[in-house]
């Protein structure tokens, strides 16, 4: 008896086995693609974060060579040369430019810097407030 009943165990275990061989060449390809979705989805969001630390780290670099210039107007006029992509770095970059301006006497210029932050639309609330109060400040 127990001959018989692992022979039909044997013979239940090869069909489950050929059901689930059966399931997987015509389902299998469906998890494969899930995992590369997955993996290249993961992939890709790791390469534009490089992009932006790349981005982000020359302009810091770009920032910093201006500023160790040991004149202020010099600082000044190296920091107008950096270029920006987005309004949040142009509103740093203008502030930093503004202040060096004030310290260089170029007070005038310095509030018209801020000005020109404090109207443009494409730069964060948060930095046109900043520039505004600095203009009323530096204008006394």
């Amino acid at each position: 008896m127990s001959d018989t009943d692992s022979f039909i165990d044997e013979v239940n275990d090869e069909v489950r086995r050929d059901k689930l061989y059966r399931l997987m060449r015509r389902y299998g390809w469906i998890a494969v693609v899930a995992i590369l979705l997955i993996v290249g989805g993961a992939a890709w969001t790791e390469y534009q974060k490089a992009q932006e630390r790349a981005k982000a780290e020359a302009l810091g670099d770009a920032m910093l060579a201006a500023l160790r210039a040991d004149d202020p107007a010099t600082r000044a006029a190296a920091l107008d040369k950096v270029t920006t992509q987005d309004g949040a770095s142009a509103a740093v970059l203008a502030l930093l430019r503004a202040a060096e301006q004030a310290e260089a006497g170029e007070d005038a210029a310095a509030a018209q810097t801020l000005d020109a932050v404090a109207l443009s639309p494409e730069i964060p609330e948060i930095y046109r407030e900043i520039a505004r109060f600095k203009a009323v400040t530096l204008r006394g």
